[in-house]
């Protein structure tokens, strides 16, 4: 480990791992990511009820002889409230945002609008995701095989130990990659 690695601060306080293993789902979901539901095919038509129906027409769905014939799979899920319910523990994936950008002296054909989300809010998506947890690095580290250097994630280059020298006792370094999948034609 680092030697300056951060620690935790605060006796008795839990940090943001220690408060997704709290989560009353959590033993769950490391079997099924999509816990309460039973599976993505399940997920998927609860986000699908949510979002185009009211909670009578959902409550009318779920009574149709197509979901409650024995030869499906039921559902986790038996009426509306339970529903939301089970959607409300569910993660909230941060809001697209858009902001109109005007130009001074050139007229565009087409509005132009710039598309975007909240880093901070992503960010705090990510973190708080349990999905991610394991899959998170904080201490930067050097891989040796026979004495040459190998370099696999970025937390292995030389750059991330060069940061944590800098950062204060206590601190840690906490790498994260902005990335806007734009495709060039």
């Amino acid at each position: 480990f680092h030697p300056k690695l951060g620690y935790i601060h605060g006796l008795g306080k839990s940090n943001t791992f220690e408060q997704m293993k709290q989560d009353d789902f959590e033993a769950m979901r490391e079997h099924n990511i999509y816990y309460p539901f039973s599976d993505r095919a399940e997920w998927e038509l609860a986000k699908f009820l949510c979002d185009n129906f009211n909670q009578g027409q959902i409550t009318r769905f779920l009574k149709l002889l197509w979901v409650v014939s024995d030869a499906r799979k039921p559902l986790s899920f038996k009426n509306a409230k339970q529903l939301f319910t089970f959607m409300d523990a569910l993660l909230v994936t941060p809001r697209w945002k858009g902001t109109p950008i005007h130009t001074n002296g050139y007229t565009t054909t087409h509005p132009v609008n710039l598309i975007w989300r909240d880093a901070l809010e992503v960010m705090h998506h990510i973190f708080n995701n349990p999905i991610f947890a394991n899959h998170m690095e904080y201490d930067p580290y050097e891989i040796n095989d026979n004495g040459e250097r190998e370099y696999g994630e970025w937390m292995s280059c030389e750059q991330a130990s060069e940061i944590q020298n800098q950062l204060p006792v206590g601190a840690t370094i906490v790498p994260i990659i902005l990335l806007h999948p734009i495709r060039h034609q």
